[in-house]
């Protein structure tokens, strides 16, 4: 009678190398679907895609609307302002901002609470309030509320002759030895050669004029982010060809001091902080900067306050800074058209190849991991 032979187990190294490569396999799987998504986002950020990416106005429009109509219902408002009016120091730019909202979208505030504003408006905005704030405004910035004792202290600093006497002031400080403000120069230049940069680098001077003297009174207040500040600073130091600043003899001698790429970054956030005060004036734009950390976020509150107009300051404070923000840049529907087809297009091509690939890249790959497995486990 034969010999029955029991067929032997499974080698533990030959199982120990299987669950090795399967897991070599995954992380690469892995690694490489970070690495797509990684690359997505990053050239989802070039400005050639932003058309796509960004909602179109209409659309923009819309989806505020539907946000408002969830989050801010009558209740909603009339809880946010009571919580606005408990607050010490009042914040009366919000508060006047949610009353405008509840105007805009129909609702009718319950009288009693339109009656505590009143009584707290006057005691808060008196005559004589306002003028020891307007004497605050009108020695230092810095010492300057967000009120409206505000337009005593801005007058200047939103014209050119602002632009002026920072580089007066600063030129000083210059020959003095003294420490110079480059952020306060950078956007001095970027004021007076407005007409000049918006040549070269695009948009409209007006805006740009607007922007900067609005930005030189939020540098003076403290309300300027690092990322902001880092933007001027960079234009000062290498925007400008300052070797050849004694030969200039008019603000379009100035603008052809500008390296147009290098400078870019500040007239567009110049521009964008013009619309926002056009759109919303100094005391809204100057809140909504205390919420803008970086150039993007310049360009998407800019973008809000195309579609919402007076509302925009009301919407931030209801929906909060993340939501406000991420309904700007939810894809439009060309984006996810030209997603969608790319996915396709992919798709069909995988089908097509996959099988050979499959079998060449199995074998190939297999074969050089096996070998440098059986190098390392022995």
């Amino acid at each position: 009678m034969a010999v029955l032979r029991r067929k032997p187990g499974p080698d533990p190294k030959a199982r120990k190398r299987r669950w090795i490569e399967r897991g070599i396999l995954s992380l690469i799987a892995i690694a490489s679907l970070g690495w797509t998504l990684w690359w997505a986002a990053d050239l989802a950020r070039l400005p050639v895609f932003r058309p796509y990416i960004e909602r179109g106005e209409a659309q923009l429009a819309l989806a505020y609307e539907q946000a408002l109509a969830r989050e801010a219902t009558p209740e909603a408002l009339e809880a946010r302002i009571a919580a606005r009016l408990d607050e010490d120091p009042r914040d009366w730019v919000v508060i006047e901002a949610l009353f405008e909202l509840a105007q805009a979208q129909g609702i009718v505030l319950p009288e009693a609470l339109q009656a505590r504003r009143a009584a707290l408006d006057a005691e808060d905005n008196g005559w004589l309030a306002t003028g020891l704030d307007c004497a605050a405004c009108a020695w230092d910035l810095r010492d300057c509320a967000i009120s409206a004792a505000l337009s005593c202290g801005v007058a200047v600093n939103l014209t050119v002759l602002g632009d002026l006497v920072a580089l007066t002031r600063e030129g000083g400080h210059y020959l003095a030895g003294e420490t110079v403000d480059q952020v306060d120069l950078g956007i001095a230049f970027v004021g007076i050669a407005a007409t000049g940069l918006v040549v070269v680098t695009g948009g409209t001077s007006y805006s740009v004029k607007i922007g900067s003297g609005l930005l030189r009174v939020a540098h003076r207040m403290g309300r300027l982010a690092p990322e902001i500040l880092a933007v001027f600073r960079r234009a000062f130091a290498f925007g400008i060809d300052w070797s050849r600043l004694p030969a200039v003899r008019s603000a379009d001698d100035l603008a052809r001091l500008a390296r147009p790429a290098v400078i870019r970054p500040a007239v567009d956030v110049a521009q964008d902080l013009g619309r926002l005060n056009t759109r919303l004036g100094t005391r809204q734009a100057l809140h909504l900067m205390g919420a803008i950390d970086a150039p993007a976020d310049a360009a998407r509150i800019a973008r809000a306050s195309d579609a919402l107009g007076p509302r925009t300051l009301g919407a931030f404070e209801m929906l909060g800074k993340s939501r406000f923000m991420r309904l700007t840049l939810r894809f439009s529907d060309a984006m996810l058209a030209m997603f969608a087809g790319v996915f396709s297009a992919l798709t069909s091509l995988a089908a097509l190849l996959a099988p050979a690939l499959a079998r060449l890249g199995r074998g190939v790959f297999r074969l050089v991991l096996k070998g440098m497995l059986r190098v390392v486990i022995r």
